[in-house]
């Protein structure tokens, strides 16, 4: 009896252990799973997150497609003929979607009520915008290829109007990723994501022009940029690449290293929630794909497996928070698989 007992007790302690396989040291919950939808294709650029209609837009470089799900990851629609989907931007009021179109040279106003493009600016012939960031009453976006890339931009209003090649010729590698905030009025963020320089420049843009507030290149040891995020206040940005193994919490003021996140092997993306929280992604087929952190923790409260068994990946760029931080939105996939988008509730 009593050997039946000490066998029952080892089991339970066994199974236990297997549920933290994975976890980083400290994690204080065991892996989880989420719900996943399977979308109509296999790679993606950008994710938007609309709190107005509850709708999460998708876009795909590939197929020129945007497409629109519910905040459960119902599909609600696919937006096409938006060749080379490439970054996408919602207004502050979330009544238009701006859809870089990197294989058509402009950017389109797409109506959110309705689906339908409402207006196309054209970026000149060549251009293939790419990433994109509202500033203000501004449309900045990055074109060009490798060291003819530029920051261009859009100016919205009644009368918009693009003016192209506000660097030196030779600036950045290719076109960098840009982020913005209203929580960091006047500033555009740039990451090189081309080579291994990791250069991350933050413009002050208030004036039209954009004036190198502070730049650094591989802060923290980290080379081509694969994801950039900003804490809710503004003060702290994230950027991430494949090295080194962990998340790097930088203070927006000078580039320097304010926090590491312990995490794993390929970080490839990074959101932060309203309420500080950090959900840090890596490229990792087999076992936890996000790590869930209180602002400042040294150990995640949460860890989270994607696609048990698989070797399905989370996507670069491919995590973002709902407005509310009630759901983290995130993206897996691998090469000829359909990408699955997955709800995780928080």
């Amino acid at each position: 009896m009593r050997r039946i007992r000490l066998r029952a007790m080892l089991g339970a302690l066994l199974l236990a252990l297997f549920a933290l396989v994975g976890a980083a040291p400290g994690a204080a919950a065991a892996a989880r799973t989420a719900p996943s939808t399977t979308l109509p294709f296999e790679y993606h650029a950008d994710m938007a997150v609309d709190s107005v209609h509850q709708r999460l837009y998708i876009a795909d470089i590939v197929t020129g497609s945007v497409v629109v799900t519910d905040f459960d990851g119902r599909i609600i629609r696919t937006l096409t003929g938006l060749p080379g989907a490439a970054d996408l931007v919602l207004s502050p009021d979330a009544r238009t979607l701006y859809v870089a179109l990197s294989r058509g040279d402009a950017i389109a106003a797409v109506n959110t009520a309705t689906y339908r493009t409402t207006a196309r600016y054209a970026t000149g012939a060549g251009t293939a915008p790419l990433r994109m960031a509202l500033v203000g009453g501004t449309l900045w976006f990055s074109y060009g290829d490798q060291w003819e890339s530029n920051l261009g931009s859009l100016t919205l209003g009644t009368r918009p109007r693009v003016k192209l090649a506000h660097l030196p010729e030779g600036t950045w590698p290719g076109p960098p990723m840009l982020l913005s905030a209203p929580s960091a009025p006047g500033l555009l963020i740039a990451a090189d994501q081309h080579s291994t320089a990791g250069t991350v420049t933050v413009y002050d843009v208030t004036s039209g022009t954009p004036v190198v507030r502070t730049t650094q290149n591989n802060p923290g040891g980290i080379s081509a940029v694969r994801d950039l995020a900003l804490s809710p206040d503004g003060r702290t940005l994230f950027a991430v690449s494949g090295a080194p193994y962990h998340h790097l919490a930088f203070r927006l003021s000078d580039l320097s290293v304010e926090h590491v996140y312990p995490t794993g092997t390929y970080p490839v993306a990074a959101a932060v929630a309203p309420d500080g929280t950090v959900a840090a992604g890596i490229d990792n087929s087999y076992g936890p794909d996000v790590y869930l952190f209180a602002s400042g923790a040294d150990a995640p409260s949460q860890v989270v497996d994607l696609d048990p068994g698989t070797a399905l990946y989370l996507r670069p760029h491919g995590l973002a928070w709902s407005p509310d931080g009630s759901r983290l939105f995130a993206l897996t996939g691998q090469y000829g698989v359909a990408l699955s988008l997955h709800v995780i509730h928080h």
